[in-house]
């Protein structure tokens, strides 16, 4: 994350850090007991594709502390992904086992927005991860990330990049100050409703032009779009 702050333990309990042959990969979060959703590139190739290479760190603040660890019995990649310009950039995966109650003070699953849930241009949401702090650095953050994002106006989304799908939306500020990176890939864009209080996972850090460069906003894949498919494998 560019720009971020460190966040308190427990903060955002459904983030989760993906761990790929034992090292920090890409991002998740948690929508059930034993399901997560992340982002379809994050598993691109074959060596990646396999799920005994992978395990979920959960109710974790600092890297390496996390509090619940699982190994992954499933990786569901969308049918439609697309890897030259990542539309249906979106993966469930499988706990092996289930998250314990014992955990709730630090790990609570985020709700799937209804397929009907719109996010309009200018709703402040947060994004979080463990990934780089500038493009040019070569390691992550060992304390997870926030930053506060804007949702970006979808035809300005559309007029930067060119190739922004219905399956897409942007999200970051013009200035480029706050940003994901490489490393928070397939966690969340987490908005809050002003109705209730709850928690959306509105959409998962998918791509862009480099990181927090001015101009080039964050790609985020839209979720809401996702509701059917996802409950297709995870019941409500």
């Amino acid at each position: 994350i560019v720009g971020g702050k460190n966040t308190a333990e427990g903060e955002w309990p459904w983030q989760v850090s993906l761990h790929f042959v034992g090292a920090a990969y890409c991002g998740a979060s948690v929508i059930s007991k034993e399901w997560l959703v992340s982002a379809a590139h994050c598993f691109q190739g074959s060596k990646l594709a396999d799920p005994r290479e992978w395990h979920a760190h959960l109710g974790m603040q600092i890297q390496g502390h996390a509090k619940f660890v699982s190994a992954v019995r499933r990786i569901i990649i969308h049918e439609y992904y697309n890897s030259r310009n990542y539309d249906y950039d979106i993966a469930l995966l499988q706990l092996s086992k289930p998250w314990p109650d014992t955990m709730s003070h630090v790990v609570q699953p985020i709700c799937v927005p209804p397929f009907s849930h719109k996010a309009r241009s200018g709703d402040k949401c947060w994004i979080t991860g463990w990934g780089q702090k500038q493009e040019a650095d070569d390691e992550g953050s060992a304390v997870l990330q926030k930053a506060e994002v804007e949702i970006i106006d979808q035809s300005l989304c559309h007029s930067i990049y060119g190739i922004i799908t219905a399956r897409m939306f942007c999200a970051g500020l013009m200035s480029g100050e706050r940003d994901g990176c490489k490393g928070d890939s397939g966690g969340p864009l987490s908005c809050q409703s002003n109705r209730d209080g709850k928690w959306f996972l509105t959409g998962i850090v998918s791509w862009g032009y480099g990181c927090g460069r001015p101009n080039f906003p964050g790609v985020y894949t839209r979720v809401s779009n996702f509701a059917p498919w996802i409950h297709k494998y995870v019941p409500s």
